[in-house]
């Protein structure tokens, strides 16, 4: 009786848990919410980071409603912790002011900053980065810090 108890109440608090679905992700629509997100994903990858995407159904299928909202672009970036002389060429090939923002390359821009001072001898951690969007400016500015 005493072990009957507990299974017990694991069992309800799974059942309760199981019904508490916030998200709406289940897995008979699991096919439908995956595409909504693959296609946030590629909007986000464009710059375009307010995306929202909507499921409808329909009599021939799902409907895929996608709100793409601005593109945003970069306002500004900028690198703390480094030298003078070596933030000016740190920052020759980072995204410009009014590049449409994507993660990507600002991650691919790290990485070969990361790799040119490795190659220079400058032992550094790698550098942490901040990303602040502006909704309202539909404009994100970078930050770097050592």
């Amino acid at each position: 009786m005493r072990k009957a108890i507990p299974i017990a109440l694991v069992f309800v608090a799974c059942v309760v848990l199981g019904q508490d679905q916030r998200s709406g992700w289940t897995d008979k629509n699991n096919g439908q919410n995956y595409a909504a997100y693959m296609l946030k994903t590629t909007y986000y990858e464009r710059g375009y980071m307010s995306a929202d995407v909507k499921i409808r159904q329909s009599v021939e299928g799902d409907i895929f409603v996608v709100n793409p909202g601005p593109v945003f672009h970069f306002q500004n970036v900028n690198v703390i912790g480094l030298p003078e002389a070596l933030v000016r060429q740190f920052m020759k090939d980072a995204p410009k002011s009014g590049e449409a923002y994507s993660a990507d390359r600002v991650n691919e821009w790290l990485a070969q900053q990361e790799k040119w001072l490795a190659k220079m001898g400058v032992v550094r951690n790698l550098p942490r980065q901040e990303t602040r969007m502006d909704h309202e400016a539909a404009s994100a500015t970078v930050t770097v810090s050592f």
